[in-house]
């Protein structure tokens, strides 16, 4: 299972650096699948898949540590 919380760490790092760039960028409008969305809008899908794969990577290492 190490890959698997590896694998929540490089998709949260991912979604940190796409959320930190769209406030260094001019755009207003953003895709997001198949709509264009407001960069706010944006912002709050970018910022909470982050949180999504931080919790899920907090928890696995949490279970790593109780099964020893």
């Amino acid at each position: 299972m190490k890959f698997l919380k590896i694998l929540y760490l490089v998709f949260a790092a991912a979604m940190l650096v796409d959320l930190v760039s769209s406030f260094y960028t001019s755009e207003e409008v953003y895709r997001v699948f198949f709509w264009e969305t407001n960069v706010w809008w944006y912002r709050i899908y970018k910022l909470s898949f982050l949180l999504l794969f931080i919790s899920a990577f907090w928890e696995q290492q949490k279970r790593e540590k109780l099964d020893g």
